[in-house]
This record gives structure tokens, C-alpha cells and sequence, in this order.
């Protein structure tokens, strides 16, 4: 779909005449030039039409893309999703995917999901940061590092490989990060990046056995999701949280409990085995039986 034919399309769902659409923005005539692909607004303008119409820029390209999620944004997506559940056969995939991309369109942002895939692969395995997951990362911190400023992409990058990362790296880093993040405060995915920027803090401090920072940091990624309603998020930072207790010698157990219950309903597979592993690398003997 043409650039005016997408700007009429979503105008006449919503029921709008060109004159109320156009008013105070531009002449009426020129907007009819512009749904009919024969005049382009200026940026503020295109922007001002965008919010009389309450559209995003990115819900803008997805209508004009024939309602098709871009695929830089789908395997973004497919590989958070496979991490969540510990899917290694799908991060091999998507790393295999990523690459192909890369060497077809010389897309570093391919090249960047590549890497984290491959690194994803590779700390599932043994759940242990191992030389080759720093050295599948070790570009993505060289490139983040020559940034003067990020963006929502760098803090994107950021979070995905905090777990790579050694403690005192991922602290300097984490400064930066939040202190920018702030900026996109009112973006919908400033919510998630934050929450998960705290989680993988967490469960870096724990690898580490920081188990003070370990719980500092999964305490404001649960009240983080808890403002935003994030349940998946909080399920996951309250077992870090939990797991920082028990190595601090209080007693969560109970938490574990339910927490390994509400994963195993959910049919979470991937994940249930990945915190077992977690809690027999820790030695928290918790008895936890599969329904």
C-alpha cells in the first residue's frame, strides 16, 4: 500500500472528512494530494496527522506493510520469546536466520541478534557463562561503547547481554542505561526494558553469588512489574529474588514452591527445567514434583 493510500485507508476508519483531518495542519486540497500519492507533507506535518488520527509512526508502517509485522521487529520478538523458555533449538534457528539476513542485506542489527542468539545458545546449555558466550558479545559491548548516546535499540542490546557481562561491567554499563532510558519514559517499551534491564541484573549478580545486589536488583524488577502488570517478568525476578533469600540464609522456600507451581500450570516446560537447574547449581534442595 502507497504512503496517501494508508493515510485515507486509516482517515476513513475512523470516520474523518479530509477537512477535519487537515485543519490547522495543511489545506484540505493538499491533503487530498497526499492521499491521492501526488504530494508528500513535511515531517512535522506527516507527525501532526499521525496524532490527529491517534496512530503511531510503527502502527502507520505495519498498516501500510499490509498489517505484516517487519521482520527485524518478528525475530526481535521470536528470540525473546525463545529465551523466556529456554528454547535452544529456536535460538539455533534464529541465529541461523539472523546470519543468512546479515550476509544478504549487511543489516547490523541482523548481525546483533545473530550474536545474541549464539550466546543465548550457549549459556542454556550448561547455564554457566562460559569464553564463548563473552566472545559472541564481546562485539555488541565494543559497538554500545562507541555509542556517544543510545537509543532504544542500545538499551534493547544492553539488557540482551547483561548476562554476558561481569559484574563491574554490567554496573557501569546499567548507570548509562538507566539514566538514558529515562528519557523514554512515556514509550510503552520503556516499561519492559527497564523491568528487564533489573531482572538480568539479578540474575547476573547471582551467577556471580552477589546475592545482596542479586536481591536489590530483583526487588525493583518485581516492583517494576507489578506497576505495569508484568507477570511473566514478576514470576521469574520473584525466583531470583527467592534464590537470593535462601544463599542470604532466610527461609523462601514457599515462594520457590508456588512460583515452580504457577510455571508448571502455565506449561512452561522449558523454563521449569531451567529453574531446576538453577536450584540444584544454588543446592536449594526444594522437593518439587511435576503434576
Amino acid at each position: 500500500m502507497k504512503f496517501g493510500e494508508t493515510i485515507k485507508q486509516i482517515r476513513t476508519d475512523k470516520n474523518l472528512t479530509q477537512t477535519q483531518l487537515s485543519e490547522g495542519i495543511l489545506a484540505r486540497n493538499h491533503l487530498s494530494q497526499v492521499e491521492n500519492n501526488n504530494y508528500f507533507p513535511s515531517y512535522d506535518k506527516f507527525f501532526s496527522l499521525l496524532d490527529r488520527l491517534n496512530v503511531t509512526f510503527e502502527e502507520f508502517l505495519f498498516i501500510q506493510n499490509d498489517k505484516k509485522v517487519h521482520f527485524k521487529q518478528r525475530i526481535r520478538s521470536q528470540i525473546a520469546e525463545a529465551a523466556n523458555l529456554n528454547d535452544i533449538k529456536k535460538l539455533e534457528d534464529l541465529a541461523v536466520a539472523a546470519r543468512d539476513l546479515h550476509e544478504q542485506t549487511k543489516n547490523i542489527t541482523y548481525y546483533h541478534y545473530m550474536l545474541i542468539s549464539k550466546a543465548l545458545v550457549t549459556y542454556n546449555i550448561d547455564h554457566t557463562v562460559s569464553d564463548d558466550m563473552v566472545k559472541f558479545v564481546t562485539p555488541i559491548k565494543e559497538y554500545l561503547l562507541g555509542m556517544d548516546n543510545w537509543y532504544l535499540y542500545e538499551l534493547r542490546l544492553f539488557s540482551n547481554i547483561i548476562f554476558a557481562l561481569t559484574v563491574d561491567e554490567a554496573l557501569l554499563f546499567s548507570r548509562r542505561a538507566l539514566k538514558r532510558l529515562d528519557n523514554f519514559r512515556y514509550f510503552t517499551e520503556y516499561q519492559h526494558t527497564e523491568q528487564h534491564i533489573y531482572h538480568n541484573l539479578s540474575r547476573l549478580c547471582l551467577e556471580f553469588e552477589d546475592f545482596g545486589n542479586a536481591k536489590m536488583f530483583a526487588k525493583k524488577a518485581i516492583d517494576i512489574a507489578n506497576k505495569y502488570t508484568l507477570v511473566y517478568e514478576k514470576v521469574c525476578s520473584e525466583m531470583n529474588l527467592a534464590i537470593a533469600l535462601i544463599k542470604l540464609g532466610q527461609d523462601a522456600y514457599e515462594i520457590i514452591k508456588k512460583k515452580m507451581l504457577i510455571i508448571d500450570y502455565l506449561e512452561f516446560d522449558n523454563l521449569y527445567e531451567h529453574y531446576m537447574i538453577v536450584l540444584k547449581k544454588f543446592n536449594i534442595d526444594v522437593k518439587l514434583l511435576k503434576a
